[in-house]
């Protein structure tokens, strides 16, 4: 017969329903206008049973039945007291519905563990407790909160849900299981008979396409049982595989507590109170309403990275006397010690929902030694904070900084893929930011305040724009003196010693960073151009020009310029370095920081020569003849000398032909840029870019919103161990397998079935044979050093594509069917576009024999014609050109044959109103 009182089976399920979508138990409640613990018992039902059906009364052993029934089986009955098993009544009474809560929420023994085997959550009659149910503090993810940790640790809801009801006994199939996958992981096990695909390189494609496209945990069971339908048991039916070898971070994550009432840091170990403000504290209370982050120490993660990539330690491209990579800055010089490992850090926070304020803020790390490339490849994480608003710094960054003070003194030591033991010591010497992070990490006011920038001493002025007012920073003709680090700590212990309320010169107190060895909190920090001109002075003035606010100024833009330029922008092919392909400038509301640098960099120059008004353009021609050189593959002294003018007087023309209220914080970070330059490399050897990339990846690591940071600290670390597996398991895999590892992965820790032509040169796709033609052999005898090519007697063998220094290099043919122009080279002797490339056997000794690459790659190419007249716009108060890096040419059919060692740069070729323009490509994009 019903139940008293008994709710209806389909109101439950909507209780259920509204739990997954992210409802809290008292919204439910008050939605559904039902008392919100019936609310929790019945979503923990569905939790532990997966149903809201209504149980038998009789016959349902509880937990601790279970317990001592499996106690009595294996003969280790108890005589204990029951107050010494399970604690006086006193306390049973105070933590009932905690402890009930926790167990009927869990149960597993894997969660105590984690928890520290606390009671419950108790308030030890503090009001102010965390641990109270109150609609403000509700967090929906608290109560799923213990449920990730525990199956970060091992533990699987499908098992977990029956624990109490199973024998020991029962756990043999596991096991089995467990055994079977360890087997076929190190195993040569066909999936099936006259297969070429082993199981075990079976499961790591698996666990890299689970990883890549972010599987739900139902979506992974269906693929699970949809590949045994196909090959019955070529993999196992459950997920505990996944939780035991897709990650091997149990029991090395830290978990940091920090105080609920005051965020004052706690450490791994929180005690029972607040030695700032008093507070009560309980482990397992702080855990449920997340009053924690996430910290992977680095000399693991640096351990297992060194052994894979320590042969690529300082292959940086260089050339002497010229500013290039990290390695090249003058402070990174004359700080440079033997045996040490730099590194770059950022801890910018990006935003996890829409509709809150719930955000993560990580501490990225990469590895100045290791060539931009690989260092973009292999970014470490250190910490993860999740929670509304921002992270308080002190507590934020303590664990960074007692790392670090560890590892620059005592150094720690790793092994090489041959077993020889190295040494290193590690410091952080770089900080990358954006302008509010910067401020709030050094402890100085924020731009928007006087003395708000962090690099110099400019006060900056409050100026009337529109119905308010807003601080700006022009050019000072008087100059401006720069921060430097000793006069940052006496200000700092000045503000501190007389206890003053107001800042003294923009600095509000010490920063912790001071505690960072060999760090400078002036110089170690960088005007990042992301922010500062992608996000800032670029999008800043394009908005300017179709404000219709400004329509009677003269460099306002019409619609009718608005539609000339979107038509432009479409017509555009860039090559792979331009991530995004061109969108339409009334979509710019949309557009990403790559957009603007590319709309800045490559588009501007042409597309808005005749649109923009003679005055406008020449002013604004001076930021793109400027970020050309700073994020050029190599710049002289002179150079970067140049595009300090260019910058300066950039900013300086902005009050008289914009106004003064449009010199903002971002155009006077402008400024800076040259001088973090000299410092620590060119811009793109320390941008934000791989950075803001890894946040995005990372807030794409989770799926719904309970247990953001485990979610993410689990994925994180499963892809990095998946990419470890994929060396060995799959080692004697076909190309095609090692392929596809390959693309879902990015990485390149198998041999993929690339054509090596040298160590920097490869060649992509399949191969065709064919003879050259008389006019490619007419080209090849104009160039002296390719006399010994004698084609004529043997083929070649023609590609489409190559990779040379990290750079794609397509024919024209090809890049005509992908809408992207890759084919458009600066030579020794001319600017070119390839028509094709075909590989030559060199004359050698060991011809024939297996691995022997004696062989050229040659490039038949077109040759683009410089005009006479060339794009002039000369500046008289830096006396420069600054169209000087747009070249204007025109095509003919002269053919030449060139070589790897005569490429000097890829370029960007654009045509517009008939014209046609290339310019050097800069660097941009990370591949």
């Amino acid at each position: 017969m019903p139940r008293k009182k008994e709710l209806s089976e389909d109101l439950r399920a909507e209780i259920v329903d509204l739990h997954k979508a992210g409802k809290g138990y008292k919204v439910i409640a008050r939605t559904l206008d039902i008392h919100h613990s019936t609310v929790r018992n019945i979503v923990h039902k569905w939790r532990r049973f997966n149903t809201v059906a209504t149980l038998p009364r009789s016959g349902r052993p509880t937990k601790t039945t279970a317990k001592r029934k499996l106690s009595e089986e294996a003969g280790h009955g108890s005589t204990e007291p029951k107050d010494v098993k399970r604690g006086n009544s006193n306390h049973k009474k105070a933590c009932h519905v905690s402890a009930e809560t926790a167990d009927k929420r869990r149960g597993d023994s894997d969660h105590e563990t984690l928890l520290g085997r606390d009671n419950g959550v108790c308030s030890d009659g503090n009001t102010d407790t965390y641990s109270s149910d109150s609609d403000e503090d509700e967090d929906p993810r608290a109560s799923h909160l213990s449920a990730g940790i525990a199956e970060t640790r091992g533990g699987d809801p499908d098992h977990e849900m029956h624990r109490g009801e199973t024998s020991s006994a029962s756990s043999a199939d596991e096991t089995t299981e467990d055994d079977w996958t360890e087997q076929v992981f190190n195993g040569e096990k066909k999936i099936y008979a006259g297969s070429s695909v082993t199981m075990g390189a079976l499961l790591l494609l698996l666990l890299a396409f689970i990883m890549r496209h972010g599987l739900s945990k139902a979506a992974t069971k269906d693929l699970l049982q949809l590949l045994n339908f196909i090959v019955p048991g070529c993999v196992p039916k459950s997920l505990r595989f996944l939780k035991k070898h897709s990650t091997d971070y149990n029991g090395k994550t830290e978990i940091h507590f920090y105080c609920p009432r005051c965020t004052n840091y706690l450490g791994v170990d929180p005690g029972h109170e607040c030695g700032v403000c008093q507070q009560s504290l309980n482990r397992k209370g702080l855990i449920l309403k997340a009053y924690y982050f996430l910290v992977m120490p680095l000399e693991i993660q640096l351990r297992n990275l060194l052994a894979r990539v320590h042969s690529k330690l300082g292959k940086h491209f260089t050339r002497d006397a010229s500013f290039s990579d990290v390695t090249t800055g003058n402070d990174y010089k004359s700080e440079r010690q033997d045996g040490s490992i730099t590194l770059t850090f950022n801890c910018d926070g990006s935003p996890v929902f829409r509709s809150s304020k719930y955000s993560i803020w990580p501490i990225l790390c990469t590895i100045n030694e290791l060539p931009y490339v690989e260092r973009c490849k292999n970014v470490l994480l250190h910490t993860l904070w999740f929670g509304r608003g921002k992270p308080r710094v002190q507590s934020f960054l303590t664990p960074f900084i007692n790392e670090l003070q560890k590892l620059s003194t005592a150094g720690f030591c790793w092994k090489d893929e041959n077993g020889s033991e190295h040494r290193n010591t590690v410091t952080a010497k770089i900080c990358t930011c954006d302008a509010v992070a910067r401020a709030m990490v050094q402890n100085f006011e924020p731009f928007n305040k006087e003395f708000g920038c962090g690099f110099c001493y400019h006060k900056g002025e409050m100026v009337v724009k529109g119905r308010g007012f807003t601080r700006v920073y022009p050019i000072q003709m008087d100059g401006c003196d720069l921060r430097h680090m000793p006069e940052t700590v006496q200000l700092a212990e000045l503000v501190m010693g007389n206890s003053y309320d107001q800042s003294q010169m923009g600095v509000k107190g010490p920063s912790l960073l001071l505690l960072l060895p060999s760090f400078d909190i002036i110089k170690g920090f960088i005007p990042d151009y992301m922010h500062c001109f992608c996000l800032g002075v670029v999008r800043q003035f394009v908005n300017l020009w179709f404000d219709p606010r400004y329509a009677s100024k003269d460099f306002h833009l019409t619609v009718e310029h608005l539609n000339d330029l979107d038509k432009a922008l479409c017509e555009i092919q860039p090559p792979n370095e331009v991530s995004q392909s061109p969108r339409r400038l009334s979509e710019r509301m949309h557009w990403k920081a790559s957009e603007w640098r590319a709309f800045a960099l490559l588009y501007s120059p042409v597309i808005l020569r005749n649109v923009l008004p003679a005055l406008y353009y020449k002013h604004w021609m001076l930021l793109p003849c400027a970020l050309h050189v700073l994020l050029s593959q190599f710049a002289s002294q002179d150079e970067l000398n140049c595009a300090e003018l260019c910058l300066v007087q950039f900013v300086a023309q902005i009050p008289s032909l914009y106004g003064l209220e449009h010199c903002s914080y971002d155009c006077h970070l402008l400024t800076h840029l040259t001088e973090s330059v000299r410092n620590w490399g060119l811009l793109w050897a320390n941008s934000a870019f791989v950075f803001e990339d890894m946040n995005s990846r990372l807030v794409q690591m989770y799926s719904g919103t309970q247990s953001v940071s485990l979610q993410i600290f689990r994925n994180f670390f499963s892809y990095e161990k998946i990419i470890r597996q994929g060396g060995a398991a799959l080692q004697d895999a076909s190309t095609e397998i090692k392929d596809f590892f390959c693309s879902m992965t990015s990485c390149d820790v198998t041999t993929k079935s690339l054509n090596h032509i040298g160590e920097d040169l490869v060649t992509l796709g399949s191969g065709s044979q064919r003879f050259l033609t008389p006019r490619e052999i007419a080209a090849l005898q104009k160039n002296d050093t390719l006399s010994w090519c004698q084609p004529h007697r043997d083929g070649v063998t023609e590609y489409k594509r190559c990779v040379y220094k990290n750079i794609l290099v397509t024919t024209l043919d090809y890049s005509g069917t992908i809408k992207r122009n890759n084919s458009v080279l600066e030579t020794s002797s001319c600017i070119a576009v390839v028509e094709s490339l075909v590989v030559v056997p060199k004359p050698c000794s060991c011809e024939g024999r297996p691995g022997c690459s004696c062989r050229e790659v040659i490039f038949f190419c077109k040759q683009l014609q410089r005009l006479t007249r060339q794009p002039t716009i000369h500046d008289t108060q830096i006396n420069t050109n600054v169209a000087k890096f747009l070249v204007k040419v025109r095509s003919s059919n002269e053919l030449c044959a060139v070589t790897c060692k005569d490429i000097v740069s890829k370029c960007f070729m654009i045509e517009h109103v008939g014209q046609l323009y290339v310019m050097k490509m800069p660097v941009l994009e990370t591949h």
